[in-house]
């Protein structure tokens, strides 16, 4: 079985993190740095998902960096293997051929020492999804303890699910990659929802985005934080259910913030 372990986007640069902190999020104490001169920061939740918020920091060796498969910053999505399953990647590489898959393989500690704990990343070269890159990962064990920011002063709990601005069918490979079966326009990753274009029907346009992944949907306990006028913050609807959308910019999925049931 499949998990969601982190989203990704990019086009965060302080101005931007600085606005995610006003509006109630807190990020993760780390700064993590990877290849391509990526500057990475995160947002956590009390459980699922975290978030990775990207910030490119030269961008000639970023575009030296761009791996097969990826559209130059484009989001991402992780999926997780369950704990000691690295020899399930094996399985996903015969019944994904098609997909081209590859596998690289990066040490918890950065070194080049192959043989040290670490992530085991099977890439395709051939999108899962258009626009979005998407990957398995395996985590060795003992898995790294990052200190994590989980509460936050908007109330944020966790993360809901992904809205992409596609159609049902442009999602298939992603389903079937997962393990999911699609149920009017939806399915479900472990215990995120993935939505297709039907779901942003409420929403405001909005900027105009780069890449389908249009929306993250993040569970809070409350919308009192945002009863204060922010900028580009806008009060909807999200599935008939009361919702704030939190614009980011035109690389990146924007935020929706929906009140527990």
């Amino acid at each position: 079985m499949l998990t969601i372990g982190s989203v990704y986007g990019h086009g965060f640069d302080s101005g931007g993190l600085a606005r995610l902190e006003a509006l109630g999020f807190r990020l993760r104490p780390q700064i993590g740095v990877y290849a391509g001169s990526q500057r990475l920061r995160f947002i956590d939740f009390a459980s699922g998902p975290s978030l990775e918020l990207i910030e490119i920091e030269d961008l000639d060796d970023y575009q030296a960096f761009v791996p097969d498969g990826m559209e130059p910053y484009c989001p991402g999505i992780s999926l997780l293997l369950a704990p000691r399953a690295e020899a399930f990647i094996g399985g996903y590489e015969q019944r994904f051929a098609r997909l081209n898959p590859y596998r690289l393989h990066v040490n918890y500690d950065g070194s080049g020492h192959g043989s040290r704990p670490g992530w085991t990343y099977l890439n395709f070269a051939t999108p899962v999804v258009a626009g979005t890159f998407t990957w398995l990962t395996a985590l060795d064990e003992p898995r790294p303890a990052p200190e994590r920011e989980r509460k936050h002063p908007n109330s944020a709990r966790r993360l809901l699910g992904l809205a992409f601005g596609l159609e049902a069918g442009a999602l298939d490979c992603l389903a079937e990659l997962a393990g999911a079966i699609a149920k009017d326009g939806a399915f479900r990753i472990g215990e995120q929802t993935i939505w297709t274009e039907r779901a942003l029907a409420g929403l405001p346009a909005g900027r105009t985005k780069t890449f389908p992944l249009r929306a993250i949907v993040v569970e809070v306990a409350s919308l009192d934080f945002f009863s204060s006028p922010f900028e580009q913050i806008a009060e909807t609807t999200f599935l008939s259910r009361r919702a704030v959308l939190v614009e980011t910019n035109a690389l990146c999925w924007d935020l929706v913030l929906i009140a527990a049931d």
